[in-house]
């Protein structure tokens, strides 16, 4: 397959175990940006053998933090941000380059399919279960960017985005999480910042939120999305959930106090 004009920004604190998967099925794309933070595993070296570009910077708490600092760097207007945990399957490389020689100029986010992987195994049930969309590429000149969590990408008025149809085999792979303290740390670390995020993407605090926030992310997640097809697993998925909702409301309330 013939390189894509497409830049690649990926950045990794010693996840040299799951990196050079993600890099090796990156290579349809012309740019490869890799960017290491402090790690002290072999994620540089592998950085050195498979991307274009390599740089250091800082070890941070969330990638949102790593974004703003590299993204002008990349080549190309149309880029695709990933983790090391991501791999992109053949099939969707060839329904990237088909959406590519047909996308609209308004069209500044493309969605792609995703399955999640909890210890190895796809899950069926919960926000995270079955195929979902996640944002994959994006047209650099068509969105803002800054350090806010979950939120630090914005499109510019005018512009949309749209999703790569699911076909057999066209999907991200995310190795999501491979423990239940992995996914803790996770919830942990992005719920430092979720406080702010919230406030400046306009949410505000009222009475009670964090509780109805926690009962309806639970029942969403367990009944609603089919948790309950991954067992004791969807059950503990929903639970944290959940739970993640409620902190994140105390820490919007938090920081609306601030202000």
């Amino acid at each position: 397959m013939k390189k894509l004009p497409v830049s690649v920004l990926v950045a990794s604190c010693n996840e040299g175990h799951m990196l050079e998967e993600c890099l090796q099925s990156l290579q349809f794309c012309d740019e490869i940006f890799g960017v290491d933070l402090e790690s002290t595993d072999n994620s540089l070296d592998l950085f050195r053998k498979y991307a274009t570009k390599v740089e250091s910077f800082r070890r941070v708490p969330m990638i949102e933090h790593v974004h703003p600092h590299f993204i002008h760097k990349l080549k190309h207007d149309w880029i695709i941000l990933i983790d090391p945990d991501e791999r992109i399957m053949p099939a969707l490389a060839e329904s990237i380059k088909t959406e590519l020689e047909q996308v609209p100029d308004h069209i500044c986010t493309l969605r792609a399919p995703m399955i999640n992987h909890f210890k190895g195994k796809p899950l069926k049930g919960t926000m995270y279960g079955g195929i979902i969309y996640a944002r994959l590429l994006y047209r650099r000149s068509g969105i803002t960017v800054d350090d806010d969590v979950h939120t630090g990408i914005k499109m510019k008025p005018g512009f949309d985005r749209k999703k790569i149809k699911y076909t057999s085999g066209n999907y991200d792979k995310h190795l999501w999480c491979n423990s239940w303290k992995q996914l803790a740390d996770k919830h942990r670390r992005y719920l430092l910042g979720e406080g702010q995020a919230r406030y400046n993407d306009g949410k505000r605090y009222h009475f009670g939120d964090e509780w109805k926030a926690f009962l309806r992310t639970f029942y969403i997640n367990f009944k609603g999305l089919k948790g309950y097809l991954d067992g004791f697993t969807g059950l503990a998925i929903s639970f944290m959930q959940a739970r993640y909702e409620f902190i994140a409301y105390r820490r919007l309330r938090a920081y609306q106090r601030q202000q």
